[in-house]
């Protein structure tokens, strides 16, 4: 299986922040159905699992290879969960310190409801990921 690469990582990251801003200007995030949001999360998951994957390999200098496919999978799911989880509370915390900035770039999470679908799609995102790399013998 091919290695999650920088370039990649950063790309999808990139790829997301234009889809985020585009949806700013364009109003989707006005709708009463807020769909682009979910969709950006459930990127999210997948460029935050293939960090992970990266991390791992190339900063940790671990082979996933003889590790069990349930504890790789673990791994990758736990740290997009704790991401998910930073970053929702960062996007509180920004929020509540720039009210005025979080509203005009739709930086933030209303309601613990939010908060949490946000939260599952990132997770869907890491463990489509996950499934999809499993396959290829991480």
């Amino acid at each position: 299986m091919q290695k999650p690469k920088l370039f990649h990582i950063v790309l999808l990251l990139i790829v997301m922040t234009v889809i985020h801003f585009t949806a700013v200007s364009v109003g989707l995030y006005e709708q009463s159905v807020i769909w682009i949001d979910k969709v950006l999360h459930v990127m999210a998951g997948v460029a935050i699992a293939m960090s992970w994957l990266w991390i791992v390999r190339r900063v940790l200098k671990i082979s996933l290879e003889n590790i069990h496919t349930i504890i790789a999978i673990s791994s990758i799911v736990g740290f997009v969960l704790l991401i998910a989880l930073f970053w929702e509370i960062f996007e509180f915390a920004y929020w509540k310190g720039a009210p005025e900035w979080a509203n005009k770039f739709k930086f933030y999470s209303p309601t613990i409801v939010d908060v949490l679908s946000d939260m599952v799609s990132n997770l869907i995102g890491g463990v489509v990921f996950s499934i999809f790399v499993s396959r290829k013998k991480l």
